[in-house]
């Protein structure tokens, strides 16, 4: 099987393919990042129980030996705040520093009730925003012996020890540094998801505009060779036109008045096919043409009596506005889009209506509406592409040199639908200072 056969299947799904692959990819380093962060969390707090498990059983050792000063030092090297050894009822039995002297042990409960046989045994620690302060609690791993009443340790913990002691532990100590290195940990995580996030949409804003470039430059090229064909056309039809014409003038002399009828159908088509050459070299010619200061409204005002009154001005239009333009090519631009509106309805009053405003830009926005049948939504994108026609007699050439006359004085054209129903053509070019 050939290589273009294997990815043929592609074809025409290209973005689906590089966006679900940029999704995928950000998804998969998202989740990474997010997992790394979490075994960093889980290291700090293994790392905090650590230094709690063994400030307790340091200082609590020196306490139990009633060396109380040196208990304090241990403490104060340990950033210890206070410890505590306390009754299953939450009483203190034991204690120095700043502890509680009854413990709530309500606000652990569900912690502990939700875990399993292997995680009962374990600290809960809390972290107090206001205070800066750690308090890590947890029951002592005890059993009785119950020959001889003595407690012992069930298992090792974080740090042996020769100790015996109550149900429940307590320690209070600095948690600033701890709660300082998981904020770190959570901001540089949302830092990197945030970079990613950038990255991707880098990375696709790049292939849409690539993407862009690549259909513009085949639309230019295909456009070079549709002109050189059209030139070539264009060439090759009028001089049979020429011919054809000066026949008709003779005929019309020389025939009697009954087949009059049968030559002015010749000659109107004739003249149809006149036209549309002359449209074809307008498109391929310089669209700049002879640009003057021309008051778009009063060329407007004019057309209503080329249309018989079937335009109408929106109240509240601009009575004035002056653009740079080609006087013959806006007439041209114009006629065109009041036609089409026109012609958007078979059966109905298009009611067809033309605004002139002018915006904080000092763009002038020229919009021609009608009520009719509308534009499908799969012809917006190809509505200016030449030869492009839904019309059974249009030649698919008059938008696409609408839009070229006024994108060459630095314009925009935009067709889209109108609210209601119907069609908007927008006509956008800069103004003149008068």
């Amino acid at each position: 099987m050939s290589s273009a056969r294997r990815w043929s299947f592609i074809e025409g799904k290209e973005q689906i393919f590089v966006v679900g692959g940029l999704l995928f990819l950000f998804v998969l380093l998202v989740t990474l990042v997010l997992f790394l962060s979490q075994l960093i969390i889980e290291k700090e707090n293994t790392l905090m129980q650590f230094e709690a498990e063994r400030g307790f059983a340091s200082s609590t050792l020196l306490l139990l030996q009633e060396e109380h000063s040196r208990a304090l030092e241990a403490m104060q090297e340990g950033n210890v705040r206070g410890i505590g050894v306390y009754s299953n009822a939450g009483r203190l039995m034991l204690g120095l520093g700043s502890v509680p002297n009854t413990l709530p042990l309500e606000r652990f409960n569900d912690i502990w009730r939700n875990r399993n046989a292997n995680q009962w045994n374990q600290g809960v620690a809390t972290y107090n925003k206001d205070t800066g302060m750690i308090e890590y609690i947890r029951f002592s791993r005890l059993t009785i012996q119950v020959e001889t009443g003595d407690i012992m340790l069930e298992e090792d913990g974080f740090l042996p020890s020769p100790l015996t002691f109550p149900d429940v532990l307590y320690i209070l100590f600095d948690g600033q540094d701890y709660f300082r290195k998981v904020m770190l940990v959570r901001f540089f995580s949302a830092a990197a998801v945030l970079g990613l996030l950038a990255f991707h949409l880098l990375v696709y804003s790049i292939y849409r505009n690539n993407r862009k470039y690549r259909e513009t430059l085949a639309k230019q090229e295909s456009l070079v060779n549709l002109g050189e064909a059209a030139r070539t056309l264009a060439h090759e039809i009028k001089n049979p036109l020429s011919a054809i014409t000066l026949q008709m003038a003779l005929l019309k002399k020389t025939l009697p008045a009954s087949s009059k009828e049968d030559l002015m159908v010749i000659d109107q088509e004739v003249q149809r096919l006149t036209q549309l050459t002359n449209k074809v070299s307008d498109f391929l010619r310089n669209p700049v043409g002879m640009p003057e200061k021309l008051d778009i409204v009063a060329l407007l005002e004019s057309l209503q009596h080329t249309f018989h009154g079937k335009l109408k001005f929106v109240p509240g239009s601009l009575h004035h506005a002056y653009i740079h333009f080609d006087s013959d090519r806006a007439r041209s631009v114009f006629e065109n889009l009041i036609k089409n509106a026109l012609e958007s309805c078979t059966d109905c009053d298009p009611e067809v209506e033309v605004e002139v405003s002018r915006d904080k830009r000092h763009l002038i926005h020229i919009a021609v509406r009608d009520r009719g049948e509308g534009i499908p939504e799969q012809n917006l994108e190809k509505i200016f592409d030449p030869f492009f026609t839904t019309k059974i007699h249009g030649s698919g050439i008059g938008l696409a040199i609408c839009r070229q006359f006024i994108r060459a004085r630095g314009g925009n054209l935009k067709l889209y639908a109108r609210e209601g129903g119907g069609t908007v053509a927008e006509v956008i070019l800069p103004s003149v200072h008068i």
